[in-house]
């Protein structure tokens, strides 16, 4: 359970930084205290001016609203994507240096995805 609660904490963590720049101030502000500064949500309900339960009821609201623009735009899981590719090239080019077409070809397919 506190593995799972990690994972999905970074997950959140990730999203904001794909897509924090479209919620509003203090959903962003929230998050930044959550995520930067570590603080607890009753730290963050005293910061804010606001009870703990709007605090959590805020959190999740904008993690509803970060998965919504995920699904809709699917950054995190080309971003996702991308770096398993690389490292997919990386290992190619340094434990079987024979492999370099594969390599180059894996990285101009990346580069033809519409970039």
């Amino acid at each position: 359970m506190l593995e799972q609660d990690f994972e999905q904490r970074m997950r959140l963590g990730r999203l904001f930084d794909m897509y924090g720049g479209l919620l509003t101030e203090k959903q962003q502000q929230c998050l930044r205290f959550y995520f930067y500064d570590d603080l607890s949500l009753t730290e963050i309900a005293e910061e804010m001016e606001v009870s703990r339960q709007a605090v959590h009821d805020l959190l999740k609201r904008v993690e509803q609203t970060l998965e919504r623009n995920e699904k809709k735009l699917g950054l995190l899981a080309r971003d996702t994507r991308d770096k398993e590719r690389l490292r997919s090239v990386i290992q190619l080019l340094t434990a079987e240096p024979s492999q370099k077409e594969q390599a180059i070809s894996i990285l101009n397919e990346m580069c033809g995805e519409g970039r």
